[in-house]
């Protein structure tokens, strides 16, 4: 395996993305897109917020701060590490993670 810059291995599965996960994919598809694969990748509960933040400034910078709102409260709720879901943090490797 290799390593991941913040010292962690490699996922294991291949990055897939469907772009926005139960969401409409507007002109903001490229910020899921980003933000799946941090998602894929994992890591530490900081990278965490970290990356839902970053998805939320991208879609706002789009033009669309009110979807960037309710997309962040649901990445927040949605995506913890804790539940068996295809798009849970660190859903590159086997269920459960955790956070790192």
């Amino acid at each position: 395996m290799t390593e991941h810059p913040h010292g962690q291995d490699e996922p294991i599965k291949p990055f897939v993305t469907d772009q926005c996960t139960l969401f409409p994919d507007g002109d903001w598809g490229g910020c899921c897109v980003e933000h799946d694969r941090a998602y894929w990748r994992g890591g530490t509960r900081q990278q965490r917020r970290e990356a839902d933040i970053e998805v939320m400034r991208c879609v706002a910078a789009r033009g669309h701060p009110w979807v960037a709102m309710v997309m962040y409260v649901g990445v927040r709720v949605g995506g913890t590490p804790w539940l068996p879901t295809a798009w849970r943090w660190g859903f590159g490797y086997k269920f459960p993670r955790g956070y790192r």
